[in-house]
Formats: C-alpha cells, sequence, structure tokens
C-alpha cells in the first residue's frame, strides 16, 4: 500500500490522500460553520451558543489552514519569493484569526485591545485568503475545475460580508450559502479528484 502510494506523489510529496484530506476537512469544516453561523446569529455572552459559534469557525479555520498547506506545497502561486512571502504572511493572519475564535468561544477578554487586535486577523486573513485565489487563477499552477472553483470559494469575504453589514441576518443566510457553494464543494472536489491538477 504504501509503494502504491508513493508511486502516486508529485514533486512536491503531495499524495492523492492528502489531497483527499485536505477535501474531506475543508468540506466538514466548512459546513459545520456554514450550518453554526445562522443558527447562533448575533449572540452576545458566553454560554453554549457561543461555544457552538467558536468551534464551528475554528473547524473551517482549520479546513482553510490545511487548504493552504496545499497551496503551498503545490506551489500554488508559483515560486517567487512574493508567494512565499505571501503565504508567511497569511498563516500569521490564520494565527491570529484562530485565537481569535478560541476568545470568543470563551468570551474572553471582549472588547479589549488584544481582543480587537486578535479580531482585526478574521477579516485580514480572509481577504488574503482573496488574493491567493486571485493568483492561484493567474498562475495555472492548478488546473481544470479546481483552479476556478478556488478564485470562487475565496472570494468569499467581498462576495458577502459587505451584504452582511447591510442586512444582517439575510446577509448571514447568503453567506453561508456562499460558503457552501464555494469551500464546501471546493472540499469535495479535492476528495473526490484527489488531484489539483486533472480535469
Amino acid at each position: 500500500m504504501a509503494v502504491l502510494e508513493n508511486s502516486h506523489r508529485t514533486r512536491s510529496g503531495v499524495t492523492p490522500q492528502s489531497v483527499r484530506n485536505t477535501g474531506i476537512l475543508l468540506a466538514i469544516g466548512t459546513t459545520a460553520w456554514a450550518v453554526g453561523m445562522p443558527a447562533i446569529g448575533d449572540h452576545q455572552g458566553f454560554g453554549w451558543q457561543s461555544l457552538v459559534g467558536g468551534a464551528t469557525a475554528i473547524a473551517f479555520q482549520i479546513g482553510v489552514v490545511r487548504l493552504l498547506l496545499l497551496q503551498v506545497r503545490t506551489h500554488a502561486m508559483g515560486d517567487g519569493r512574493v508567494a512565499r512571502g505571501f503565504y508567511v504572511g497569511q498563516f500569521v493572519f490564520m494565527a491570529g484569526a484562530l485565537v481569535s475564535s478560541t476568545l470568543d468561544a470563551f468570551w474572553l477578554l471582549h472588547d479589549t485591545a488584544v481582543w480587537m487586535a486578535f479580531d482585526l486577523c478574521w477579516p485580514l486573513s480572509m481577504v488574503g485568503m482573496v488574493g491567493i485565489g486571485i493568483r492561484v487563477a493567474i498562475a495555472g499552477r492548478w488546473t481544470g475545475v479546481v483552479r476556478w472553483w478556488t478564485l470562487w470559494a475565496q472570494s468569499w469575504f467581498v462576495a458577502t460580508i459587505p451584504l452582511v453589514m447591510i442586512v444582517r441576518d439575510a446577509g448571514l443566510v447568503v453567506s453561508s450559502v456562499q460558503l457552501v457553494l464555494g469551500y464546501t464543494i471546493l472540499g469535495v472536489l479535492l476528495a473526490t479528484r484527489r488531484s489539483v491538477t486533472t480535469e
């Protein structure tokens, strides 16, 4: 089995199984958050709602981090120094976003300067995903439907957050739908195709 798995390794060392695992994690984490976000709504204070909201957000963020690791290993944005630097910055923002979700789950340090600093990492990390999605599409290292679905999925922030800010409840529903149609389906594509370079 190990021999068979090794025979399918790409030059980056990525195996079909690792692509599949990334897809499964991304699909499950995204779906959990997409369902949890409108269900919890704009809940304030510590309780089961904050715990569910924080846990599902963390599940989504872990899926995104795994997606980023796959992109790094396959040089999805290219091999240049700028691409590598952008990924480093994105991982920093994602780490901050994970801390933010943990603080929100347990309602710790809320409205303090520390909380606001980590909370800012959430939108910054999602803006970063938009830029990465555009660059992945331009670079063409990922091919076929995965290339373009990555662009669509990672445009989530610019596609839905302005609407959420205008019409809160309806915006949350639209945001959740776009998450499923974007990141969840991208996860399914990765899990079923087990490759980022084939149609």
